[in-house]
């Protein structure tokens, strides 16, 4: 077989290109979009002020560089992105955009994965999942948020990529990137636990699926034709999943225990139709003999070494490694009873169909397409997309960015409707449906600009939850300006004090601050600066002597939109179409914000009116 450079070419249009040279134009396809995926953020990634998690984010990165970081808190997540954005701040400095670049380059290398399983998947559903990764209007603004969900999601799309390619062909390195990459995983956020959760069931399903085909055919491999072939292993194992997630969450039942008893039936079925002996046998099985045992003993040592690694905060605090394989559990399973955000169990049902109707639709029609054309990547797909589903609807703290998982396996879905589309594109009734896509592509594309570029800090757009205002960055803003202008003219600094109430996202924007003090309710009556940031419930302002003469000014420091989801009708769904037109919020009394008293000395304001008269 010739190798494609030098397959001959009929003449130089990119459709022959592309039909005689099938890899090379896959890559370029695929390099192009990531480098487009690579510019839209980056376009006005320092703009918006630090979210409030982000924030804390920037701060712990730079207590890390700073030499005070103090360990391991499952509060604040794994320590692994600390160390990655602290890096960035040591070669480009500290700001808005650094703080961000660990999420822009693991929301870039989510676009390029897919082209690591284009053999399983072809060019249409690879390119398709690199485009909706880097276009969509939900991982677009979630690769722009300097959270850990966008380097979790990369780690978790790589362990799918090399879970599928270990499967395929088991190596020894793969073995051993499985093990670096669960250690990372695990280091950055513990919904780790949720995606082992996930890809364990999915593998216990497959092997029920072999048993029962080496049972009824006499051998490994799935027949083709009758119910087999709609893949029975996806319902009968996400199905049960559903049931348990549900019963867990209304009877409030304890959830490990829930989960335990669907793993020991689905370990069961197996053992029911498939005796010790032929287990051995089967094709997953089979795959992780591959490797030697000494292999998976070197794969596990490279996670404890790097686990170690990074929770011991590069062995200088051993207690990070018992932290991290204990805390981060017990404090997750605690929050299951918070429900912080209190948000519904079917939040994700209404939020992510509103930014991304068009990979539902695809999603569903790939959905279908796998049940009758089951092959072991696009069961892959389904399953995750579904558990995901089911797994970040049940745990009790949903929020936007956490819509980023689900979405990654959507994407490949959607990457099998278009494939299904494709095909069939000389049909005649194909042609009012490309009228629709494109339609429903334009508004996509538009939703996706207003989301992360003209409303990315609104709070009427749901993906922009509890975000710091601009009146707050103006605040700091402001403070810097009078201080640099007080020391020139030899007033000296301008002092400050912030109430520990609202210390984020202050710790990060004054944190090198000269002239800080911390105050709080205790500590009130011996305030004194000459700005004074108090929330308004400390009563800061209004108790301290020194205080009696500042000029206060109310002024909001997050605000948010909490839309009450059972009132998102007024008739026939009207309330969400004005929403999708022109972001009409249809519940304007939950429209608020958590506001702060800035309160500000007459030396300041005569300092003020000097600097800008002069």
């Amino acid at each position: 077989m010739k190798r494609e450079g030098k397959v001959a070419l009929d003449s130089r249009s990119p459709a022959e290109f592309w039909r005689r040279r099938p890899e090379t134009a896959l890559a370029i396809a695929v390099a192009a979009v990531a480098v487009a995926g690579l510019v839209l953020r980056l376009v006005e990634l320092a703009d918006r002020p630090l979210h409030h998690d982000e924030s804390i984010d920037a701060w712990y990165s730079w207590k890390f560089l700073e030499g005070t970081y103090e360990g391991y808190d499952p509060v604040y997540h794994g320590p692994l992105r600390f160390y990655l954005t602290a890096a960035f701040f040591w070669v480009f400095g500290e700001s808005h955009t650094t703080a961000r670049m660990v999420a822009v380059l693991a929301g870039v290398g989510m676009i390029v994965l897919p082209w690591f399983l284009r053999r399983s998947l072809g060019r249409t559903v690879t390119l398709t999942a690199s485009a909706v990764l880097a276009f969509s209007p939900i991982a677009l603004y979630m690769t722009r948020l300097g959270r850990e969900d966008s380097l979790t999601a990369f780690i978790t799309l790589a362990m799918m990529v090399v879970i599928v390619r270990f499967l395929d062909r088991p190596r020894l390195l793969l073995a051993v990137l499985i093990g670096f990459l669960l250690a990372a995983g695990f280091a950055v956020k513990e919904t780790t636990f949720i995606v082992v959760f996930i890809f364990g069931g999915f593998l216990l399903a497959l092997l029920g699926e072999q048993a029962v085909s080496a049972n009824s055919e006499g051998s490994a491999e799935s027949p083709r034709n009758g119910l087999a072939g709609w893949s029975w292993m996806l319902p009968t194992g996400l199905v049960p999943m559903g049931i348990a997630f549900g019963v867990s969450a209304y009877y409030e039942a304890e959830v490990f225990l829930t989960l335990g008893v669907y793993g020991v039936i689905m370990v069961m079925f197996i053992l029911m139709k498939s005796s010790p002996q032929s287990i051995w046998e089967l094709p997953v099985v089979r795959a992780a003999r591959g490797v030697p045992g000494w292999g998976w003993a070197l794969a596990a040592a490279v996670f404890l070494v790097f686990f170690a690694l990074w929770f011991t905060v590069f062995f200088t605090k051993s207690e990070g490694f018992i932290d991290g394989l204990t805390e981060g559990i017990t404090y997750w399973r605690g929050e299951q009873d918070t429900n912080r955000g209190s948000e519904p169990w079917h939040y994700y049902l209404y939020t992510i169909p509103l930014y991304e109707y068009l990979v539902c639709i695809l999603a569903v029609i790939g959905a279908v397409h796998v049940f009758r054309n089951p092959t072991f990547v696009g069961k892959f797909m389904v399953w995750t997309a579904v558990a995901s589903w089911f797994s970040y609807s049940w745990a009790s703290e949903r929020f936007p960015w956490l819509a980023l998982h689900i979405l990654v396996p959507m994407a490949f879905l959607a990457g099998y409707g278009v494939q299904v589309l494709w095909r069939r594109r000389r049909k005649a009734w194909m042609l009012p449906v490309w009228v629709i896509l494109a339609g429903l592509l334009a508004s996509t594309l538009f939703i996706s600009w207003r989301s992360n570029y003209v409303n990315q800090r609104d709070p009427r757009e749901l993906l922009t939850q509890v975000h710091t205002t601009d009146d707050y960055l103006d605040t700091v803003h402001r403070i810097e300006a009078l201080n640099t202008y007080s020391k020139s003219v030899g007033e000296g600094p301008v002092t400050v004090a912030v109430d520990t109430a609202i210390s984020v996202p202050n710790l990060w924007y004054f944190r090198n601050y000269e002239a800080l003090v911390w105050s709080d309710s205790a500590s009130a009556q011996h305030a004194s600066a000459d700005f004074v940031l108090s929330l308004p419930e400390s009563g800061i302002a209004g108790v301290a002597p020194d205080l009696a003469e500042h000029q206060v000014t109310r002024m909001p420091l997050r605000d948010w939109w909490a839309p009450q989801f059972e009132s998102y009708h007024d008739g026939w769904f009207s309330g969400w179409g004005n929403w999708l037109a022109d972001r009409e919020v249809w519940n304007e009394g939950t429209l608020g914000s958590t506001d702060f008293d800035l309160s500000v000395s007459p030396r300041a304001l005569y300092l003020e009116a000097r600097m800008g008269g002069g």
